[in-house]
C-alpha cells in the first residue's frame, strides 16, 4: 500500500515534525496480508477452478449411451429400435386343430386283412347254415317245392345282412378308434398352439422388464458416479480455494484487533525561519485499505467456486 504525502512550506518563526509510532509487528503483519493479496492477483484464475473429475466424465459418456443399447446389431438390445421392434410385433394366436386333419393317418393299416378275415369267417359259416338248411328240407320232402325256395330266399337274405352288418360294424369301430386318436392329438396340438402363445407373450414381458430393469440399473449407476464425481470435485475446489479462505480470514481476524490503541505520534520542533510539516496517512487509514481489499478478496472464494460448479 503506497503511502500519501502532503508538503507545505511557509515562513515561520519554528520548524515542528511529527512521526506516528505503530508496532512493528502491526506493519509487517499489514505488509504480509498485502503480499498475499497481491501474489493471488498474479494468480491465473482459471488456476482456481477445479476440473471435472474423472467419475463425471465416466458418468457423462454412460448418459450419452442411455438408449442406445448394447451389442454391435442392427437392434442392441434395449435400444430405441430393440423397443419399437417389440412393440411392433403382432399378438401371438392360437391355431385351430381339427381332428379331420391328416384322419388317414390314423387308420388301421390292416383293416382290409381285419375285414376280409372277418368277412371269411362269417362266409364258412354262412356255408354251414345253407347246408344243415338244405339237409333239412331234403328230410321234409320239401327239398323241390315252392316252400323251400322261400325258405332259401329268406336265408340268404339273412345271410346277406349279417355279412354287411359284420363288415359295417368292423368298419364303424376302425373309424371310431382313428376319430378317437385323432382327436386326442389335436387336442394336444391345440393345447401346445396356446402354451407356445402364452410363452411368447411372457417372453416378450420379460424380455421388456429386464431391458427397463437394466436401463435403470445404469441410470442408477450414472447417477452415483456423477454423486461421487461432483463430491471429489467440491473436494478438489475447497483445496483450491484454501489458500483464499486462509487468507481473508487472517484479514478478517487483523481488521478486529482493536488497532487504534496501538497508535501513537512523536512531536518535535525547533526555532528556525522555515517551517516544513510531512504528513502520512495514519495506521487506521492504512488498516481501512487493507479491509476494504479483504471484503473483496473473501467475495473471491465462492464466485470461483459457483464458476467452477
Amino acid at each position: 500500500m503506497g503511502k500519501r504525502k502532503s508538503t507545505s512550506q511557509t515562513s515561520t518563526s519554528s520548524t515542528s515534525s511529527s512521526t506516528p509510532t505503530n508496532p512493528e509487528w502491526v506493519a509487517h503483519t499489514a505488509q504480509s496480508l498485502n503480499t498475499g493479496i497481491q501474489r493471488l492477483g498474479g494468480m491465473d484464475p482459471y488456476s482456481l477452478v477445479a476440473p471435472v473429475s474423472e467419475l463425471e466424465r465416466q458418468a457423462s459418456a454412460g448418459a450419452a449411451r442411455l438408449g442406445a443399447g448394447v451389442g454391435g446389431g442392427a437392434q442392441p438390445v434395449a435400444g430405441d429400435e430393440w423397443f419399437a421392434n417389440l412393440l411392433s410385433q403382432p399378438t401371438p394366436t392360437v391355431g385351430a386343430a381339427s381332428l379331420l386333419d391328416n384322419l388317414g393317418a390314423y387308420q388301421n393299416p390292416y383293416r382290409s386283412q381285419v375285414v376280409d378275415a372277418a368277412l371269411a369267417d362269417y362266409d364258412a359259416g354262412a356255408e354251414a347254415t345253407r347246408a344243415t338248411q338244405d339237409l333239412e328240407l331234403a328230410g321234409s320232402s320239401a327239398f323241390n317245392g315252392s316252400g323251400s325256395a322261400l325258405t332259401r330266399s329268406m336265408t340268404e337274405r339273412q345271410l346277406n345282412q349279417g355279412r354287411s352288418s359284420v363288415s359295417a360294424n368292423l368298419l364303424k369301430d376302425m373309424f371310431t378308434t382313428s376319430a378317437g386318436l385323432a382327436s386326442q392329438d389335436a387336442e394336444r396340438r391345440q393345447q401346445a398352439s396356446l402354451a407356445n402363445a402364452q410363452n411368447a407373450i411372457q417372453d416378450r414381458h420379460m424380455r421388456g422388464q429386464l431391458a427397463l430393469e437394466r436401463d435403470n440399473s445404469l441410470r442408477a449407476n450414472v447417477a452415483a458416479q456423477s454423486l461421487l464425481g461432483a463430491q471429489l470435485r467440491g473436494v478438489d475446489q475447497a483445496m483450491r480455494n484454501a489458500p483464499i479462505t486462509q487468507l481473508g480470514t487472517q484479514i478478517d481476524m487483523f481488521s478486529g484487533l482493536p488497532l487504534q490503541l496501538f497508535q501513537g505520534q512523536n512531536s518535535t520542533s525547533t526555532g528556525t525561519s522555515n517551517t516544513k510539516t510531512t504528513e502520512s496517512p495514519s495506521l487506521l487509514d492504512m488498516l481501512g485499505q487493507v479491509a476494504s481489499i479483504a471484503s473483496s478478496v473473501a467475495s473471491l472464494g465462492p464466485k470461483l467456486s459457483a464458476g467452477g460448479s
